[in-house]
This record gives C-alpha cells, structure tokens and sequence, in this order.
C-alpha cells in the first residue's frame, strides 16, 4: 500500500477508535472487497459469506483497541476475518461432516496437465470449485493452502490431529483436481 494510503487507514481508524460512524463506513468501504473474497473461500454460499463478513466486520470494530498499529492493519483484519470465518463454521455447523476415503480416491490414471487445466478457469470457477468441498474439508484447505498455518497450527485452531488436517489438505487436492479435469473434458 502506498503511504497516502496507509495514512488515510490511520486516520479512520483512529476516527473509528472514537465513535465516528463516517470512519467507520471508510473503512468498511475499503476493506469490503477483499475481506468478502476471503469469507467467500470459508463460506458454501455467497449469502453465508456475507454473514461472516458482517460479523467479522463487527469483531473488527469492536476490538480496534486491540490492533496495536504495528504491523499492517490489513494482516490483522485477515486473522481477525478468518477467525471469525471460523467461529462462524463452528457456530453453525458444528459437526462438519468428513468426506468418505473411497469419494476421494486419488486417481492414478489422470494423465491431464492440471496446471493447464487451472490456468483455463476464472477465479470465479475457482471460487466455486473450493465452495463445493465439504465444510471441514474446504475451512483445512483454506487455513493451509491460503492462508499458510501449518498442520499442528490448523490442529490446535480446530482441534483435530495434525494427520487429520493433512488429510483433507490431500482430500481437497484430489477432489479439486478431479473437478478441474472433468470440467476441462466437457
């Protein structure tokens, strides 16, 4: 960010600190898209992600005292997102089902050039790829691959054992790798 901007983001959220509902729509504003494209990778719908959103956004607010300025602001409001995220799976799902071994079978006679495949597809097609895995599988993929925990890191937040998380770490790699081939053959 360049430091103008930087600067502006200071100055709301100091006006944020102090009640300033203007402020506090700024930065809203600001931060409304890419915070709504990280809830989008947690969420299984879009009006799901809006939810997490919003009560992501409220955590934010109510915890500014907490952001101590150092560091980027926008690194903390992404944990601050993707905990929420998580709170919100956990909230409403609270018994996020497993995906069967034999659903996710790794295929040995896929001969196709995934990356190529990838590189064919919007990120909207992405999106929607991620969306379609089951809820504890997608929230595993997620904290790993995007947002870079590692698997004892994904263990402790989730609470379930570090082979657990590498599973479906794979179980969402083979699953999206198998979607991704099937809609290049179409």
């Amino acid at each position: 960010m360049s430091e103008h901007t930087n600067d502006r983001i200071a100055r709301w959220l100091e006006g944020c600190r102090e009640g300033n509902r203007r402020a506090q729509h700024k930065l809203f504003k600001h931060f409304y898209s890419p915070m709504f494209r990280l809830c989008m990778r947690y969420a299984g719908s879009t009006d799901e992600a809006e939810d997490m959103l919003n009560e992501g956004f409220l955590k934010v607010f109510s915890n500014l005292d907490k952001y101590e300025n150092t560091g980027s602001f926008e690194s903390w409001m992404k944990r601050v997102m993707v905990n929420s995220a998580l709170d919100y799976r956990r909230k409403y799902s609270p018994k996020m089902e497993l995906t069967d071994l034999e659903e996710v079978a790794e295929s040995s006679s896929i001969g196709y050039d995934v990356n190529t495949a990838v590189s064919n597809l919007s990120s909207e097609a992405i999106v929607s790829l991620v969306q379609q895995l089951p809820p504890m599988t997608r929230t595993v993929f997620n904290l790993f691959v995007m947002d870079g925990l590692s698997h004892a890191e994904i263990a402790q937040q989730l609470n379930i054992s570090e082979g657990t998380s590498a599973w479906h770490v794979n179980a969402a790699r083979t699953r999206l790798k198998n979607e991704i081939v099937k809609l290049n053959n179409e």
